[in-house]
């Protein structure tokens, strides 16, 4: 019966922040690190925009474990000052566990120039098995001129037991329709050494808000498997990502990821979402 009111809580979680978020008629892009809002090689749009994405997540795991599923509803609202305002309510179906979590986030030029930004992020999940119960970010870029940015950043996620510490270092170069970015994600785990991880990143700008990459990432990482457990192995990740918009206002975003997490398992992801704009 307590199982069962709790999947009653979290159903009525995840409905009143949809429609909160959807209230608000003020949009995102995904990851494991931090999630800002996408950039392009176009200028800042001179007036507000809105948009949302719905879609979901499928990763089937390797070693008779269970398959994953997220369900996920974002916005994205941009503001003619140039300051970004995104947040993201899912369901996470993991490790026979099942959270909502709950994620906003700020992006705001710094002054005149708007050569330095930052971005702030809080997110949450109420019952936390195996995501956060609460996690925060901050992050600082710069924009060097001739096509260079880099940012760094931190992540803080406390679990019901123990909290994780990511640092996140990157730099990126545009040239004409192409971008190329490096990461490196430094991660702490209270009371034991710290991994680090490597992701390389080639993007392809096509018309005017259509884009296609693909990733690569390497190294050792720390990974929540529920109920207060954590891993710590080598991964291999390969990505490819991008989205596609038919018209003004339609749009589709789209994911396959292949990722191993060290000989516990590995993970073949799908993700598709419907983008509205306005």
């Amino acid at each position: 019966m307590k199982k069962a009111n709790r999947y009653i809580l979290c159903a009525w979680w995840l409905l009143f922040a949809s429609f909160a978020l959807t209230a608000q008629s003020p949009a995102t892009e995904p990851q494991s690190a931090p999630t800002p809002p996408a950039k392009t090689l176009a200028k800042p749009a001179s007036s507000p925009e809105l948009t949302l994405e719905m879609g979901a997540d499928y990763e089937s795991l390797s070693n008779n474990r269970s398959d994953w599923q997220t369900y996920f509803f974002r916005f994205n609202r941009k503001f003619s000052s140039g300051q970004n305002l995104y947040g993201e309510a899912s369901l996470v179906r993991r490790f026979d566990s099942s959270d909502p979590n709950f994620m906003i986030g700020f992006y705001q030029p710094l002054g005149e120039s708007r050569r330095w930004s930052a971005t702030f992020e809080v997110a949450g999940s109420p019952t936390h098995d195996v995501m956060p119960a609460v996690s925060l970010y901050g992050q600082l870029e710069r924009n060097f001129g001739n096509g260079w940015l880099g940012h760094a950043g931190v992540r803080q996620s406390h679990y019901s037991d123990d909290d994780v510490t990511i640092g996140v270092f990157g730099v990126e170069k545009y040239i004409k329709a192409y971008r190329g970015a490096y990461t490196l994600y430094v991660a702490h785990l209270d009371g034991r050494r710290t991994s680090t991880s490597h992701a390389f990143q080639g993007n392809y700008y096509y018309g005017e808000r259509n884009s296609v990459g693909v990733g690569f990432a390497f190294g050792e990482e720390i990974e929540s498997i529920g109920n207060g457990r954590f891993i710590r192995t080598d991964v291999r990740e390969l990505s490819l990502t991008g989205r596609h918009w038919f018209s003004e206002r339609w749009g589709l975003s789209y994911v396959a990821l292949w990722h191993r997490q060290g000989v516990a398992y590995a993970r073949s992801a799908a993700q598709g979402g419907l983008l509205l704009r306005f």
